[in-house]
């Protein structure tokens, strides 16, 4: 096999071991990205709402596309919302992945720092929003009676795209080290696959031919299952592509910062 199971492991140990650190550093950033500003943390609640208004007026007011049948602009606003989540999760940590060895030197040339745990702090703070995000929702799902117990499965997909988003992030830390724009490029690549993927487009919306693109973006299959608890669907065959994704990107994640994370001085 391509990655030593004994030094994936220690690694994934590791990670575990430094989780404190790890959310310590996500206070630490977030105090940081707050101070100053006006509104400083309710940002965290403010933004994603602003966008879902915005998808919404676009979509169901301004373009007055049909969301399905007997679908209004509230309906849409819940199938925004409910999407949201995992994308604010995974698109945080991608992100940020490129530039978190760049702009954490003084941690980084410490030897003894555990640079495999940086994506987990990026993740955390991407996470406050979308745990917002998600009370938002429950509370919008309880005053509609829609709320299931189904909801208690949400771990599981959490879970999934959390392994996929800490695999990626360790190729693309060590990636940005040499290419210098690649947060840049990652930034503008994910500000429009959002328009290609079931965040803000539903099935109904567009022909079988459109979605049958829309799900070849692989983030699609982390937002529909995450949708599923939460609306009492499955979709199987997104299950089976999501693991394969977050196996196969821990894996190769884990080869790439073990065999670099001894090295990576050298290139900064």
């Amino acid at each position: 096999m391509f990655v030593n199971m004994s030094l994936f492991s220690s690694l994934l140990v590791n990670l575990y071991a430094n989780r404190v650190l790890a959310f310590e550093m996500a206070k630490r950033d977030l105090y940081s990205l707050n101070k100053g500003a006006f509104l400083g943390a309710f940002w965290l609640v403010i933004r994603p709402l602003i966008q879902v208004a915005v998808y919404v007026t676009l979509v169901s007011i301004i373009f007055n596309v049909s969301t399905g049948e007997d679908s209004g602009p509230f309906d849409y606003a819940m199938y925004v919302l409910a999407g949201m989540p995992p994308w604010q999760v995974l698109t945080k940590a991608f992100e940020e992945a490129p530039s978190l060895i760049r702009g954490r030197l003084e941690l980084v040339k410490q030897v003894i720092y555990p640079i495999e745990t940086l994506p987990l702090t990026a993740m955390a703070i991407g996470s406050v929003g979308a745990l917002i995000n998600i009370l938002v929702l429950f509370l919008l799902m309880g005053f509609s009676g829609e709320l299931r117990w189904a909801v208690l499965l949400l771990p599981i997909p959490i879970v999934i795209t959390m392994g996929f988003a800490v695999g990626v992030s360790w190729i693309a830390m060590v990636a940005g080290i040499i290419i210098k724009d690649l947060r840049e490029i990652v930034s503008v690549v994910l500000g429009l696959l959002v328009y290609l993927s079931p965040v803000v487009v539903k099935e109904e919306m567009v022909s079988e031919r459109v979605w049958g693109f829309i799900e070849y973006n692989p983030l699609t299959h982390f937002v529909l299952i995450f949708r599923d608890p939460l609306e009492g669907t499955f979709h199987g065959l997104s299950y089976v592509i999501a693991v394969l994704l977050a196996i196969s990107s821990l894996l190769i994640g884990g080869f790439v910062i073990t065999k670099t994370k001894l090295k990576i001085n050298e290139h900064i």
